[in-house]
């Protein structure tokens, strides 16, 4: 795991860009502190490896760095440099350096990422003759890539965002992992084209200024969207996103975006026909082979717990199979109605795991809150991020550098309300009301008040409301402005899981796992998001099974039932690294109210905040998204 960035450039004398390089490695050195590479390419194809340091490295490996960065000077033939930041996971020998090459030099690589499944696939790769100096993951991608070109990540299982530079046919090749697991964001302009793993590389670099995108602004404030569009929260910084590939052509210094995947291809009723015990079996079996592959690593691994049943079943399984001690990392917050630490320590009771836990608190939030924002990029929706970055810090202290965590669990099985809804819709639609009904009663112990909520969604989908509160706190014009209209959501289970998986959900909570991780320098790894395998048998039969006799994630349940603890099995709320976050607002209203003030925003009523009530829920969490992004422009600025 580590950070990547790189800069092409169209012309030379534009502005100095080994320095801007150097630049974007320090930005992102968080993301890998063990080590430091670079590359510089010339029109011609000369290419010297380098390091921000003295060099001292008495190794014969092709892509060992020969120089110091420092010493060398830009000229009219350079065109491309390539920077990355290591931290070691696999292969923690000097073999693990990068920017890496092919034994002929013919691909170089900087690598964001895991391949799981890079064991079997070297086997494959070398009974068509590819040699390796190295037990990495990285130089199974670049000979899968000279084997297989573009089509290799189709046979890749794992998390992704790379740029391979292949000489003979002078193009740069980027890629990023399915569902977006690995950051890429690129920048360009008539002078350069410019990549790094998070959008505040490319700032300190001076390739763009901090100046907000208007409409991310909408869709953050108004609809509690992030980075939900190709143009990024920052204005002019463009996200590759999941599941495509960029081809660079270095000679014309054109480009071309394409999808190599995505989950909607695989939504079909192949394995329907499965009976649920056949299902089950199915997903007992894929899911144990996704986690079990995820314990590749030369370092500890550890899992996030939460106490919740995706994070439950995934330390109960790493139990089963390691060989070490289990660590599990869990915030908790005492005397507190959201606190699931009873359900983390019978986890932990039952595995015999080692449990490390952290309490986050309103004053060290305050304390921390500007680098949890710049560590973050782009700003938050509440407070449980920081409760995801405490539990990351808290890993680090400990001497983790990989965890897992459950983060696509809900995407995959069904774990919102809003699920139950689909499934409620879909079989009205076919007529099955009393079907519906039995569905509506049975949820109840799930859902409080299933009609009612029910009630609620139908007539979400008929109208829109500009929330009276809205008005309150934000100017009628800016709220008028919003062009975002409703979306007809579909009616069908799988339909809404993929909905959740690329435009809403998922994706920022993604985004949120790598940067409260890499922050700490700590690799997460996550089996719901990104093996492959698993993803697509889950959209391979009707999502509306995934939800039975009122019960979320049904399949998932029964699939490790055994292997979790009865209360865990049997617990339908959903809590997760939650905070008592209402609590906190009303504590720092005030505080909050000043820091809007402060910000001069042009689109709030600032002579009526004093008229908003801390005991509102809905006005605290607007004010709040207020208040973090008066704090993001100072910190970006």
């Amino acid at each position: 795991m580590c950070g990547i960035a790189g800069i092409i450039l169209k012309n030379n004398q534009s502005f100095n860009a080994i320095e801007k390089i150097i630049q974007l490695s320090q930005a992102i050195q968080h993301r890998g502190p063990d080590g430091e590479g670079f590359l510089i390419a010339t029109k011609q194809g000369n290419i010297t490896c380098s390091l921000a340091q003295n060099v001292q490295t008495n190794s014969t490996l092709p892509y060992a760095p020969q120089t110091n960065i420092l010493t060398i000077q830009q000229n009219d033939n350079t065109q491309l440099l390539l920077a990355h930041r290591r931290l070691s996971i696999i292969d923690l020998t000097e073999s693990g350096h990068q920017p890496l090459c092919d034994v002929e030099k013919k691909y170089w690589i900087t690598y964001n990422g895991e391949l799981y499944n890079y064991i079997e696939l070297k086997k494959e790769l070398q009974l068509l003759g590819y040699k390796f100096h190295s037990e990495t993951d990285t130089e199974v991608v670049i000979a899968a890539y000279a084997a297989w070109g573009a089509e290799c990540t189709s046979r890749f299982n794992g998390m992704w965002a790379f740029c391979i530079y292949d000489t003979a046919k002078q193009i740069c090749f980027m890629s990023r992992d399915r569902l977006g697991v690995k950051p890429f964001y690129y920048f360009e302009n008539n002078n350069c084209f410019a990549f790094a793993s998070e959008q505040k590389a490319l700032v300190k670099a001076g390739f763009v200024k901090a100046k907000n995108n208007n409409k991310a602004i909408h869709d953050y404030l108004l609809h509690g969207l992030i980075e939900n569009d190709h143009n990024n929260f920052f204005e002019n910084i463009i996200e590759l996103w999941p599941g495509q590939q960029l081809i660079y052509d270095l000679k014309t210094h054109a480009f071309k975006q394409s999808e190599y995947y995505h989950l909607k291809n695989n939504n079909h009723l192949s394995n329907d026909h499965l009976s649920d015990i056949e299902l089950i079996d199915k997903i007992e079996t894929l899911l144990e082979k996704a986690i079990q592959l995820r314990l590749r690593s030369d370092v500890e691994v550890g899992t996030c717990l939460s106490g919740g049943i995706d994070s439950s079943i995934i330390a109960a399984v790493i139990a089963a199979n390691a060989k070490k001690q289990v660590y599990t990392f869990t915030s908790v917050f005492r005397n507190n109605s959201i606190s699931e630490e009873n359900f983390a320590d019978l986890v932990n009771q039952k595995i015999h795991a080692k449990s490390i836990k952290t309490e986050p608190s309103l004053e060290g939030f305050l304390k921390e809150v500007d680098t949890l924002i710049y560590s973050q990029d782009a700003p938050i929706w509440d407070t449980s991020t920081y409760a995801q970055y405490k539990v990351m810090e808290l890993a680090k202290q400990n001497g983790i550098k990989v965890v897992l965590d459950g983060q696509g669990a809900d995407e995959l099985f069904g774990g919102y309300h809003h699920h139950f809804f689909a499934k409620w819709q879909n079989l009205i639609s076919q007529n099955k009301i009393v079907e519906a009904y039995k569905e509506m009663h049975a949820a109840s112990k799930t859902i409080q008040h299933p009609f009612l909520f029910f009630i609620k969604e139908k007539i979400k989908q008929k109208h829109t409301f500009k929330n009276s509160q809205q008005s309150q706190i934000l100017k009628k014009d800016f709220i008028q402005s919003d062009n975002r209209h409703i979306i007809t959501k579909p009616n069908n289970v799988n339909g809404v899981l993929l909905d959740d998986i690329y435009n809403t959900r998922l994706k920022t909570f993604l985004k949120c796992e790598d940067r409260c991780g890499m922050w700490h320098s700590v690799e997460s790894r996550t089996p719901f998001s990104d093996d492959v395998d698993l993803m697509n048998f889950m959209f391979s039969f009707n999502g509306n099974r995934k939800i039975q006799h009122g019960i979320s994630k049904y399949l998932l349940r029964e699939a490790f039932k055994k292997q979790l603890p009865n209360e865990i099995y049997t617990r339908y709320d959903k809590v997760g690294f939650e905070t008592p976050m209402q609590d906190w607002m009303k504590k720092i209203h005030p505080q909050m109210l000043s820091e809007i003030k402060s910000a001069n925003f042009e689109f709030v009523n600032n002579a009526q905040l004093h008229l908003t009530n801390p005991n509102n829920a809905y006005q605290n969490k607007l004010l709040f998204k207020l208040f973090v992004l008066s704090k993001w422009r100072k910190v970006f600025a």
